[in-house]
């Protein structure tokens, strides 16, 4: 797994975020924002701290710090800080956010907080009731066996009188092992808002992002968001929307007491692009000491509660354990609604692949693939409470263990559609079907004999590549593409809403009829991908403009608020693909996008952002005019970072933010049918991250 990077060497001035957005640089040390350095070998409490040459030993002095916007607090690659901890106050700035981080090359500074203890609660880095706050590469632990108490490697706590509206905390690339701890608000990496008295104002979270960090051997939780808003009797309002814009990304978490990753009260979390593996009592906790440990009956490994707009994509979770229930990947909790699973791959989970639970409605299930994960809470799709509303569309589940048990639990709502699906059945496996399910064209292949009739059921071999062959998430989509002739092919129904591309990241749909399963006609892959973790440009060419790789974390920057700014990559002859991107407009009333079928400045389509208009806006650039061709209104701030997609396939261009479809139109003229990607500005700074082309 690739990783975001701060490593800061000699006194080079670190550039920030939303500086390099502005085109401006960090603000030169001061008293009130300046750099402290602190080493475990070589520091002294007595030295000033605040030069490489005469950096402090313990961590005592940073927690005495008051730190204003701009500080930077770095601590020696290599240290090893045993039985202390970080604890601060206060509040960065957009332009100027306060650092964590380390300084000089080797091993990433180890923090073990051991039983250290404030209040009765142990952590590794705690920050309260601040906003814009990164802290990155680290290495956190407790390691020794601890005492009964609350524990978090990294803890952002919203509490007290100090509470409010929090924003801009980033936590990127830290190692987290070995914690813990009593009880479920404990874990790897926590954002609480906390209510400690009737009085105490409610906090709330806008722009988290989680990116890049391990969390291994933890009890209770990996990475989790959580509001005492939930909690009986509480008078805080925010359930369902404590936390907004956050982004937990690229991720790895294995071996957790509990669950995996956890997204509370949040209003369209993005999850995307992580790991998680043995989730469920997995940790090497000695029982013989923490005794404490709560008797756990269910755990899932990534999902959402009391959450609406959640997308979790692009994710692999494995070898999930059923406790007393449970034990599945993927779960709709209680009251998630309008969220999404798409594109992603589970296998060897217990508890079966989906759990939906009651005051559910207008979820979706779609292209994603599942391989011999088991059926032992009674189900592959788990409903015990009789949930709302849900889409199954175009998955595969593979089942070669045994598995005997109902495809559905019995729903008495009926409201889930299962549509265009390939169910794959060894012959050492059967499967029932349950009540309360509207089938539509699915495919049944193997042991299917109890399988419900249903209007364009299949029952012959779907002819797929590799079945039970899928190794990581990599190469899952390749596994199941079906073969040429395959019955399954072109033979499945239309739907409306289905996400625009396949598991593989082909444009639906691609020949006479949408097929089924989740990979659409031949396995499609990944053309380019770009995450600018190495200082580099990846691949990048700038045609004009000012473009570089770096800050925190790391993306493509353009810098200059004069003229135009493009910059390309991959091959001017991809014809349908799809583009998606990170993007930031760093510019006041400024405009950012990206570019497909890109031939020459002159001659390009590009779905771009424009915060002079307040619109997500499409273009054709042909023969060196530019024409608007379509566009739709939305809001965005700048610095705030948003995914864009454009899709490409044929004639017709699609444009998305975020998670919604806002853009369609078909080129009459016959012209751009094949060019590389790209970004573009027009006097406005940006940032660009995560650019990914499949096609």
């Amino acid at each position: 797994m690739r990783a975001k990077k701060l490593v800061i060497g000699g006194t080079a001035a670190l550039v920030l975020v939303l500086g390099l957005l502005s085109g401006a640089t960090a603000t030169p040390a001061q008293a009130a924002d300046a750099t402290y350095y602190v080493d475990a070998a070589a520091g002294a409490d007595t030295n000033a701290g605040t030069s490489e040459g005469a950096p402090w030993k313990s961590l005592a002095m940073v927690n005495a710090l008051h730190p204003a916007p701009g500080t930077r607090i770095l601590l020696k690659a290599g240290s090893v800080f045993t039985n202390q901890y970080i604890d601060l106050k206060g509040s960065g700035s957009a332009a100027a956010p306060i650092i964590i981080g380390r300084y000089g090359a080797g091993a990433k500074p180890r923090i073990d907080f051991g039983n250290t203890a404030v209040g009765g609660e142990g952590f590794g880095v705690r920050i309260t009731n601040g906003s814009h706050w990164t802290i990155s590469d680290l290495e956190i632990t407790s390691g020794a066996q601890p005492r009964a108490m609350r524990r978090n490697g990294i803890l952002i706590l919203g509490a007290g009188a100090g509470g409010g509206a929090f924003t801009g905390i980033r936590i990127l690339d830290n190692d987290i092992h070995d914690v813990f701890g009593s009880d479920r608000r404990t874990g790897g990496i926590n954002i609480h808002a906390r209510r400690a008295s009737a009085s105490d104002p409610e906090s709330t979270w806008n722009g988290v992002l989680i990116q890049g960090n391990t969390v291994d051997n933890v009890a209770d939780t990996g990475i989790q968001t959580m509001t005492d808003a939930l909690l009986n009797g509480s008078t805080w309002t925010h359930t369902h929307d404590a936390f907004t814009n956050v982004v937990i990304r690229r991720n790895t978490v294995t071996r957790i007491h509990r669950d995996g990753i956890l997204v509370r009260a949040g209003a369209g979390p993005l999850v995307e692009y992580n790991i998680t593996d043995r989730i469920g009592k997995y940790t090497s906790a000695d029982t013989s000491v923490v005794t404490y440990l709560p008797a756990v009956s269910v755990v899932a490994a990534q999902w959402a509660y009391y959450t609406s707009g959640a997308v979790f994509q692009y994710n692999e979770a494995s070898r999930t354990r059923r406790i007393d229930g449970d034990g599945q990947p993927w779960d709709f909790d209680v009251q998630v609604t309008g969220s999404v699973y798409q594109y992603n791959y589970s296998h060897d989970n217990e508890g079966g692949t989906l759990l939906m639970m009651n005051g559910t409605s207008n979820n979706v299930f779609r292209y994603n693939i599942s391989q011999n994960d088991l059926d032992r809470s009674g189900a592959a799709f788990s409903v015990p409470f009789g949930g709302g509303s849900l889409a199954v569309h175009n998955n595969v589940l593979y089942r070669s263990a045994g598995q005997t048990g109902l495809l559905t639990t019995s729903n008495s709502g009926g409201v889930i559609t299962y549509t265009n699906n390939i169910f794959l059945n060894s012959a050492s496996g059967s499967y029932a079907v349950g009540g309360g399910v509207v089938y539509a064209s699915n495919t049944f292949f193997g042991a299917h004999s109890s399988a419900a009739p249903h209007a364009g059921k299949l029952t012959s071999d779907p002819l797929v590549a590799a079945p039970g062959g899928a190794t990581s998430i990599a190469d899952a989509a390749a596994a199941y593409a079906l073969g040429t002739g395959s019955p399954s092919r072109d033979s499945g129904i239309v739907v409306a809403d289905n996400g625009g591309i396949d598991v593989a990241g082909r444009a639906l749909y691609q020949g006479s009829g949408p097929d089924r399963g989740a990979v659409e006609a031949a396995a499609a892959g990944v053309l380019s991908s770009a995450t600018f973790e190495s200082g580099g440009l990846g691949g990048w060419v700038p045609v004009s403009g000012t473009w570089s790789a770096g800050g925190v974390p790391a993306s493509l920057r353009q810098t200059s608020v004069t003229g135009e700014a493009i910059a390309t990559a991959g091959s001017t002859s991809w014809t349908d693909y799809t583009l998606t991107a990170r993007i930031a407009v760093g510019t006041g009333g400024g405009n950012a996008g990206v570019l497909v079928r890109y031939t020459d400045s002159a001659n390009y389509l590009m779905l771009r952002l424009n915060l002079a208009t307040s619109a997500l806006e499409l273009y054709k650039k042909s023969g060196g005019t530019l024409a608007l061709v379509a566009s739709s209104p939305v809001v965005v701030a700048p610095g705030e970072l948003v995914s864009l997609r454009a899709d490409v396939h044929g004639p017709r261009v699609v444009g998305w933010l975020n998670a919604g479809s806002l853009l369609s139109w078909t080129n009459p003229a016959g012209d751009l049918t094949a060019g590389k990607v790209g970004v573009r500005t027009a006097s406005s700074a940006a940032v660009v991250d995560e650019v990914v082309v499949r096609g």
